[in-house]
């Protein structure tokens, strides 16, 4: 029976991802996103596991499959994500969106330690959780999960993060397609004449999936094994330190993920200075396609008993950061004269990543910011891991 569980959870998750990446005008994918819907379907997974359970109905799924699974995932979709990133075209960038994205990075940074150290020292891994809020608004959510996963957090730990942020993330989407820029234009001034890029960009959205011209061609494929092979490097590394350490028992896991976390993160982004890598087309479907998989994963394997006790601080905590972060990147980009519409974009960059810039300049009637908003996003996927588990250590003294 524990066979055949382990058979169908694991032809579940790799299925139901497929299944929400092919249908992406599914109405629950339009509303919720991809992402949402892979959450909700892990949810309803674990709900329906859960009933049965209580009416007699022994159904374990393996704790085993959904781990290895959510770990193997997102180790491999981070570096075909940061593979894509061109960060050559960083000093393209004007100075109004480098000072507009340094403002974001320091509102991040500064709201994300007075929440901690106001509210969030009180939390179980509330240093841990602080330094992912830096992660996601700076880059996105492999951010989030990859310093997560460095440091070790329990599954229903990282599954109620990734809620909060998914249910805040959605109600200050739409505050900034509706309200934002109204609001805003109180405060900054509209925009003149300024150019936001010194030359003009090559940049391409690569963030966009369209499964009518996906073709799984011979050279993705020579992408995938080698974010594959960046993976296994990462674990051996993480395999070479615990020996190195005296081989201490049950912690080579506790080594292994956080190395191979670090390792396909540091090689992603050295891999997208390769423009034969970084033009390399398919490589985001598939880095979505892994993200996928490991929310699905994720959510499946709810431990409900222990979820509610810590899904209401998670929340408030990533509630306050989120408005904080909004409000203190106001501020400074009114001292630093930043005008509105760049002040829109920046933020939307670091707190949604890439995939969202072209849906906000559309909405504001800017296009000359789709590509400085795709550039400062990638930027934002480069640094958030580093600046958000720099940040954990800073906490944790």
């Amino acid at each position: 029976m524990n066979i055949v569980v382990a058979i169908i959870q694991l032809s579940l998750i790799i299925l139901v991802p497929l299944f929400i990446i092919r249908n992406d005008k599914f109405i629950l994918t339009k509303w919720f996103g991809s992402i949402g819907t892979a959450y909700l379907a892990g949810i309803t997974l674990s709900v329906l596991i859960y009933l049965l359970n209580r009416l007699g109905v022994n159904i374990v799924p393996n704790k085993d499959v959904g781990e290895i699974g959510s770990h193997l995932a997102i180790s491999i979709a981070i570096p075909l994500l940061l593979f894509s990133a061109n960060l050559k075209e960083a000093k393209k960038l004007s100075k109004t969106v480098l000072k507009s994205f340094a403002s974001l990075l320091i509102s991040a940074v500064v709201v994300s330690s007075i929440v901690f150290y106001a509210y969030a020292y009180t939390l179980a891994d509330g240093d841990v959780l602080s330094g992912m809020a830096i992660g996601v608004y700076t880059g996105g959510t492999p951010n989030l999960n990859a310093i997560a996963n460095i440091f070790g957090l329990e599954q229903n730990i990282i599954l109620s993060a990734n809620l909060s942020d998914m249910i805040i993330g959605a109600l200050f989407y739409v505050f900034l397609l509706l309200l934002a820029k109204p609001l805003l234009s109180r405060f900054l001034r509209n925009r003149s004449d300024e150019n936001y890029l010194t030359e003009d960009s090559s940049i391409i959205n690569f963030e966009e999936i369209d499964m009518r011209q996906f073709t799984l061609t011979k050279t993705l494929w020579k992408r995938v094994i080698l974010g594959f092979g960046i993976a296994v490097l990462g674990a051996l590394f993480g395999i070479l330190v615990w020996i190195l350490l005296g081989m201490e028992d049950g912690k080579m896991i506790d080594l292994l993920v956080p190395t191979m976390m670090i390792t396909v993160t540091i090689l992603g982004i050295v891999g997208s200075f390769n423009k034969s890598i970084r033009e390399t087309e398919g490589m985001n479907v598939i880095g979505q396609y892994l993200i996928l998989i490991f929310s699905f994963a994720l959510a499946s394997s709810i431990d409900f008993t222990q979820l509610q006790s810590i899904f209401t601080s998670t929340l408030i905590l990533y509630g306050t950061v989120t408005v904080g972060v909004f409000i203190l990147h106001t501020i400074i980009s009114k001292f630093l004269n930043i005008d509105v519409d760049c002040t829109m974009i920046t933020l939307t960059a670091g707190v949604y990543g890439p995939a969202f810039v072209p849906a906000i300049t559309k909405q504001i009637k800017n296009d000359d910011l789709t590509a400085p908003g795709l550039i400062v996003g990638s930027i934002g996927y480069a640094v958030g891991t580093f600046l958000g588990m720099g940040l954990v250590f800073l906490y944790a003294l």
